[in-house]
């Protein structure tokens, strides 16, 4: 993983009007679209994993991933918040190393990073994986 640069004196601050203008249309981008992001989550983990960890109903999420229904915004949330997770896992593990790691007792995170996730979302799931990755390049 490549360390975070940096910022110099000489490069401008970056506005929060910049990146507010800039995330405006995020929402409406191919990508980030809900339903981009339950295909990419279903093609990743498959819907029968990928549905109890959003807390909904394999029918649903196959729903969103359609086009057949939307989620709600706290849906939305759900759906970035396991994408975020999922990509940091796919940048620091192979697939059999992520499913290892997710499942066993994590010393850092005080439980298996699986359960922590269900109670506390990507945060301290993603702190670890950072901390992890930052272990191995030492």
């Amino acid at each position: 993983m490549e360390q975070m640069q940096e910022t110099s004196a000489e490069e401008p601050a970056l506005s929060a009007t910049t990146v507010f203008a800039s995330l405006s249309e995020l929402r409406d981008a191919p990508g980030y679209s809900p339903r981009a992001i339950a295909e990419r989550l279903i093609n990743s983990l498959g819907s029968e994993a990928a549905a109890p960890l959003l807390g909904v109903s394999i029918g649903l999420l196959d729903r969103w991933a359609s086009g057949q229904d939307a989620p709600d915004a706290a849906g939305r949330l759900q759906l970035a918040d396991l994408d975020a997770l999922v990509g940091h896992l796919h940048g620091a593990f192979t697939p059999a190393q992520a499913m290892l790691w997710m499942c066993s007792p994590n010393v850092q995170l005080g439980s298996r990073p699986i359960d922590v996730y269900r109670m506390q979302g990507s945060a301290p799931v993603i702190g670890a994986i950072r901390a992890h990755v930052q272990e191995g390049q030492a």
